[in-house]
């Protein structure tokens, strides 16, 4: 037996892919019964169901008790709750990835200073003084920091860019609190959160070359908690 055959269940992942792109089936699309799509795609129903619980956990279908299989929008959740815990054990892992995130955040400063609504700067000052009022009540804004970067990044209408910025976020603050405890020190929340604000100072002056100084300054300050490698 050929050590490079394809198993019967991936086959019938690939399958099952190539019949919604065939058939061009979009979000919240249901596709046939199990019986039929078995025979129509050429592999036993045991093979069929193992892909469908294969391709649920990517987030490419998803089933629904009594009701079938559809096919479901794409997002980055199933990445994130896939993550090997292995991929978030340490500091030199959460160091990578906050460089990824700055490189990411960083080259889209440009765009977000000349596309940037008024509004979106003034709900920005309220998240980042509300980190403050939080930091200095020894309390934790995760909430608020999250919201404060999808908000600079909404202007650019990308929503591809938007969701691996969240995803990066997401990523990012699962591996810290893996790598470490949660932060309380009070002094580094409080400088968080004052990082914030001045860059929310340099949207409103639309000063890019500020901007960009601001932003590498609290990603800085970030990788200065960690050890050196």
């Amino acid at each position: 037996m050929s050590s490079n055959r394809v198993p019967a269940y991936r086959r019938a992942q690939i399958e099952i892919k190539q019949f919604i792109d065939n058939k061009g089936l979009k979000d919240g699309d249901r596709l046939p019964p199990e019986g039929w799509l078995a025979e129509e795609l050429g592999i036993s129903r045991p093979s069929l169901r193992e892909a469908v619980k294969a391709l649920e956990s990517l987030g490419v279908i998803q089933s629904r008790h009594g009701e079938g299989i559809f096919v479901k929008a794409f997002s980055f959740d199933s990445i994130l709750e896939n993550l090997p815990y292995s991929l978030v054990a340490g500091d030199a892992q959460v160091k990578d990835l906050l460089h990824v995130r700055t490189f990411l955040e960083l080259g889209a400063i440009p765009t977000v200073i000349e596309q940037i609504a008024p509004e979106s700067v003034v709900k920005m000052r309220a998240l980042a003084e509300t980190m403050l009022v939080k930091a200095r009540a020894h309390q934790t804004f995760e909430e608020e920091d999250r919201a404060f970067h999808v908000e600079m990044y909404r202007s650019l209408n990308n929503s591809f860019l938007l969701s691996l910025i969240d995803l990066f976020w997401s990523i990012f603050n699962n591996m810290h609190n893996a790598a470490t405890q949660p932060a309380t020190d009070p002094w580094a929340m409080e400088a968080t959160a004052l990082d914030h604000l001045q860059i929310v100072d340099m949207l409103e002056k639309k000063d890019g070359a500020g901007l960009l100084s601001a932003h590498r300054k609290h990603f800085d300050s970030i990788l200065k908690r960690y050890p050196k490698s």
